[in-house]
This record gives C-alpha cells, sequence and structure tokens, in this order.
C-alpha cells in the first residue's frame, strides 16, 4: 500500500511538471523596451548636442504586421522615436536628458489565456523620460579617446492590450503601470578622425513598475509572469554602440547609426520560495526587447569646422 507521503510527493512532481509547461506555453510579455544611447561626444566647456532617432527592429523598420493570417509574424514590430541633449556645463561636467515612445506589436497563432487555438494580438505603448549628471574626460595624452560617466532617473509609462483575433470583448485585457528607471551609464568615445566618431556603452539599469492597473485576473498575471512586477525591482544590462559621422565643413551636423541592446529583466532579491537570507538571481517570464537599430541625426549648435 502507498503511503501517503509517496502520493503526496508524485502529486506534486505532477503539479510541478503541469505548471512548467503551463510557463513554457506561455507567448512572452514586454515590460522594457532600450532607449538609443545618448552619446556625447564633449570635449570642453560649451559643447552642447541635441539627436532625434527612429528605432525598430531592423526587418521591421519600413513595414508593418501584417493581419492576414498567412503572414502572422511571432516576432516583435517596434517602433519608435527618441529625442536626446547633453551640456558640458564645465570642461568635465555635463548634464543630459533624453525621451522615447515605443509602439510595439506581436502577433501569436495560439492563445495562451484560454484552452482554445486561437489567434492572439498584444499591442504596447510606451513612454520615458530621464535626466542624468556626470563627468567626461580624456583618457591618455591624446584627443582621440574620451570617458563619460552619468547617473541618472527615469519616469514613464507603459500600457498593453491583449486579445484574440477575431476581437472579443470578454477575453480583453488591459495593462497599465507607470515606470522608474534608475541607471549608470558609462561609455567610451573614440574620436578616429574629423568624420568618423564611435560610442560604446555599457548601461546598468534598475526597473520597477508602479501603479499597475490591469483586468487580468492574479492566476493569468502568475501565468505570464507580471506577478513578479508586483513584488520586484528588475536589472537589466542595456550595452549600445553607436557610430556617428559627418561632412567635410560642416562639423555642427552628423548622421547616427546605433545598435542599442538589453537583456530581458533580472533581479537578486529573494524569490519568496525560501526562507534563505542569501540572494537568488532568478530571470522571469517577463521580458524586454533585446535589440532596437536606430538611425538619426545630432546636431551641435555655434560648431564649425
Amino acid at each position: 500500500m502507498k503511503s501517503y507521503y509517496d502520493c503526496h510527493a508524485k502529486a506534486s512532481l505532477f503539479s510541478f511538471i503541469f505548471l512548467a509547461l503551463l510557463s513554457a506555453c506561455t507567448n512572452p510579455r514586454y515590460i522594457h523596451s532600450p532607449s538609443v544611447h545618448n552619446a556625447a561626444f564633449f570635449k570642453q566647456q560649451g559643447d552642447f548636442k541635441f539627436s532625434a532617432a527612429g528605432a525598430g527592429n531592423p526587418a521591421k523598420i519600413f513595414s508593418g504586421v501584417s493581419d492576414e493570417k498567412e503572414n502572422y509574424e511571432s516576432v516583435a514590430h517596434s517602433l519608435g522615436f527618441d529625442g536626446q541633449v547633453a551640456v558640458a556645463v564645465t570642461d568635465h561636467f555635463l548634464l543630459t536628458g533624453s525621451g522615447m515612445y515605443r509602439d510595439e506589436k506581436d502577433w501569436f497563432n495560439d492563445d495562451d489565456l484560454t484552452n482554445v487555438e486561437q489567434d492572439s494580438k498584444v499591442r504596447y505603448s510606451r513612454y520615458s523620460f530621464d535626466i542624468g549628471a556626470g563627468f567626461y574626460t580624456r583618457m591618455g595624452h591624446s584627443d582621440k579617446v574620451y570617458f563619460n560617466g552619468v547617473l541618472g532617473v527615469g519616469f514613464g509609462a507603459m500600457s498593453s492590450t491583449d486579445n484574440i483575433n477575431p476581437y472579443d470583448a470578454a477575453r480583453f485585457k488591459r495593462y497599465q503601470a507607470h515606470t522608474m528607471k534608475y541607471f549608470l551609464h558609462p561609455s567610451f568615445n573614440f574620436f578616429f578622425n574629423d568624420y568618423l566618431r564611435m560610442s560604446v556603452a555599457p548601461r546598468f539599469s534598475l526597473l520597477k513598475l508602479n501603479n499597475i492597473k490591469t483586468n487580468y485576473t492574479t492566476s493569468e498575471e502568475e501565468i505570464l509572469g507580471y506577478d513578479d512586477a508586483r513584488r520586484n525591482t528588475f536589472g537589466l544590462f542595456e550595452p549600445a554602440i553607436l557610430l556617428q559621422t559627418g561632412f567635410k565643413n560642416n562639423d555642427w551636423l552628423k548622421l547616427d547609426m546605433g545598435f542599442n541592446f538589453s537583456t530581458d529583466p533580472f533581479t537578486t532579491k529573494s524569490n519568496g520560495n525560501d526562507d534563505s537570507p542569501a540572494p537568488d538571481v532568478h530571470t522571469y517570464n517577463v521580458q524586454s526587447r533585446n535589440f532596437l537599430l536606430s538611425l538619426g541625426v545630432s546636431i551641435y549648435p555655434g560648431r564649425k569646422k
């Protein structure tokens, strides 16, 4: 005769396997999208720049997500706009500011919230503004390499709608949250010549979602990973590379191309599943857009060559 403990252990194992399979079948939900690197190629007091750039998935920048069933895409469509300013207050102290907007869509050929096989669509809208302060300094004896270090904070909001196709009012879900982000933004700026520059920036960020409003049920939030956003502050590693090129006799105008990355959110807080005081590094089901390509221009008022 099987003992109660054997049956309980098997039941727990089956429950774990069921939940694991359920989690593995969920479509990703995105709580973050990387912003364009605010590269300040400064050398002296009074240097000033403002930039504007479009950012998106490389294959989707010039195309939309089709509503035709045969063209459904699980790969995200993300497109947006970034605006930035920076000023060198002294020969070593600088201030930065930037804002971004993103419009994103995901098509899936299944629905992870019902037991019915049907297509689903998730659409996101997000915006944020940030300010930062830091320093810049020459590295070595030449003017070819400079280091920037910036600390900053950002505020914004995100919202999403989630439904099946065709539209079903009973299935319609909405998610809204305010975002707060703290970041450490070092960068290494290389001045190859008068017409070509490169900035490499490993950015480290902490992201918190506040004032969450949604009509997802508690169990649906657990399935999608949104319940983690109520309890945790997420860490992000956001490296970026920006290439900047100019024109002869027009040093005030630059063309920018950026490669902007982000890891999925993670945290070093305890996941609450045990009483151990040791930090437990854990990656959650909610995700970040991992890569966006940006194209834009930078203007340096008053600068002449």
